[in-house]
């Protein structure tokens, strides 16, 4: 497979309004697919995962341009079909085939696209409009991948808040419970207390009452003696 690079275009833009400043880079060069060995145009999305790409690639494309996207006929090496369709600024009027293959690249991903004219696969030195036009459609393309990443970001931030407000609610009912429960033993305190304080009455009562039960008998033996 040969890899003689033939053009290079490094890409910075906002997306959306966002702070956030997305590089995108788009390389051209000679490699093999189905219909043999053509000029390509590979774009490097260095953070996007592979299957994710994949499946925003084939509904931008039946977005975009209405073209229906499928795995190429008699390939096993993933590469995708997206035939007979018509790319602006690309297809000079005339319909064209465009090839794909999505792969792992590190921690993302890159893809590869193949566009098919009449007067041959699109590349800088075949026709210089149609390679700058090319490059512009997958730029909007990095600009969908970067969309969806920033709303897996919210979501997966929308999620972590969640998270922790639902741990908030489990410590707020954590902390009601144990003022309950300390609610609960306080009145249980002042229950016992008051029964202690009853006791000790009772006791004292009760106290009376032996000494004056031990009164009576000291009193009974006596008479018992005199008796």
């Amino acid at each position: 497979m040969a890899m003689r690079v033939l053009h290079y275009s490094v890409f910075l833009f906002c997306l959306l309004g966002f702070s956030t400043v997305v590089a995108a880079q788009v390389a051209s060069r000679q490699l093999a697919m189905s219909k043999g060995n053509n000029e390509a145009l590979i774009l490097d999305l260095p953070t996007a995962d592979a299957d994710d790409v994949e499946d925003l690639w084939e509904d931008w494309l039946k977005d975009t341009y209405g073209v229906k996207t499928s795995k190429t006929r008699k390939v096993r090496t993933g590469e995708l079909s997206s035939l007979n369709f018509e790319l602006p600024g690309i297809g000079s009027g005339n319909k064209v085939d465009l090839y794909s293959m999505i792969r792992e690249m590190g921690e993302g991903s890159e893809l590869t696209v193949w566009i098919a004219t009449p007067q041959g696969y699109v590349g800088p030195d075949l026709n210089t409009a149609q390679y700058n036009e090319a490059e512009k459609m997958l730029m909007r393309f990095a600009l969908e991948v970067s969309r969806y990443q920033m709303e897996e970001d919210v979501d997966a931030q929308e999620d972590l808040l969640s998270d922790l407000e639902k741990e908030l609610d489990r410590l707020k009912r954590d902390k009601e419970r144990a003022e309950k429960d300390i609610e609960d033993v306080r009145e249980r305190i002042a229950k016992l207390e008051a029964e202690i304080a009853a006791n000790l009455v009772d006791q004292e009562s009760k106290q009376a009452a032996i000494q004056d039960q031990i009164q009576v008998v000291e009193e009974a033996k006596l008479r018992l003696k005199k008796f």
